[in-house]
């Protein structure tokens, strides 16, 4: 079934259903907007609700035969398993947004220092600002940047918005404060009758030195990190088995037993959590590149 059949089917019957409760979701559909996700806040519920149903009909059908096949399979898990998938498909339909906006959050400023100095060159060779975004959605600067000049282009030269409009709608649905706040510059430059191509000189100088300085955070960061690493990956596991290889030959019976456990806990769980931890932490502080 393809997936314009299945929203074709989803939007009919199941956004009929939910329609009367859309204004309770209006945070999520800023959330929508702000993520870069094409679709009306009714699709989009709409297509997840009937996934969610869908996943959860299939696994009570398949435990059902299970229970009919293995008689001690418990009516128990029958039950509840689809109440989770069905649970688990409401909490990812709300939370997958919300991540899709930090990630666009990142890749745009990533990309703004570059992007600033790429329209402030075609600014000081006298291109027009709408034709300046109809060139950067051409170029390869960064994906999550390109797509916004993209929609932007699109606003000014398929939907005739003028470009302070178009401006206007891109800083509305930007997860970026920082990237906003560059758009909405431009707008105050328009507006007060300012000269574009200083204010983007000016503004790229600002966003390239804020962003040797991310980088600089971030190798400082780094260094607190390999600390920490040597800490909590080398020289705790190496002590604490240590401690527990000699507490379980010096003991006997159940003391003993209750040492290797604790081992087999610190070897095959803690240790690799704890690591883990760092490198979503390492990973969350490195700077788009």
């Amino acid at each position: 079934m393809s997936s314009k059949i299945i929203e074709s089917i989803s939007y009919s019957y199941i956004g009929r259903l939910i329609e009367p409760y859309l204004a309770e979701f209006e945070g999520l559909k800023t959330t929508l907007r702000k993520a870069g996700i094409d679709q009306s806040l009714r699709m989009y519920l709409s297509v997840r609700l009937f996934w969610a149903i869908i996943l959860s009909v299939v696994s009570l059908v398949f435990l059902i035969a299970i229970k009919i096949a293995v008689t001690t399979f418990s009516w128990i898990l029958v039950i509840m398993l689809p109440i989770l998938i069905l649970v688990t498909m409401f909490v990812f339909t709300w939370v997958y947004p919300s991540y899709l906006v930090g990630e666009r959050k990142r890749k745009l400023e990533a990309a703004l220092p570059t992007a600033a100095s790429y329209m402030t060159a075609m600014a000081s060779a006298g291109v027009t600002p709408d034709k300046i975004f109809l060139s950067l959605s051409r170029e390869k600067i960064g994906e999550a940047i390109v797509k916004d000049a993209k929609k932007i282009s699109r606003d000014i030269h398929v939907f005739g918005y003028d470009i302070v409009h178009a401006l206007s709608e891109a800083s509305l649905r930007s997860p970026s404060p920082k990237y906003s706040s560059f758009l909405e510059g431009i707008i105050s430059t328009f507006t007060s009758g300012g000269e574009l191509q200083r204010y983007l000189e000016v503004t790229t100088e600002t966003l390239m030195n804020d962003k040797v300085q991310e980088e600089k955070n971030f190798i400082e960061a780094l260094g607190v990190m390999a600390e920490l690493f040597m800490v909590v990956g080398v020289v705790a596991p190496i002590f604490f088995i240590v401690i527990f290889a000699m507490m379980s030959m010096l003991a006997s019976g159940e003391g003993g037993g209750g040492s290797n456990v604790m081992m087999a806990l610190l070897v095959y769980i803690i240790i690799p959590v704890s690591l883990l931890v760092i490198i979503l932490l390492i990973d969350a502080q490195q700077p788009e590149i």
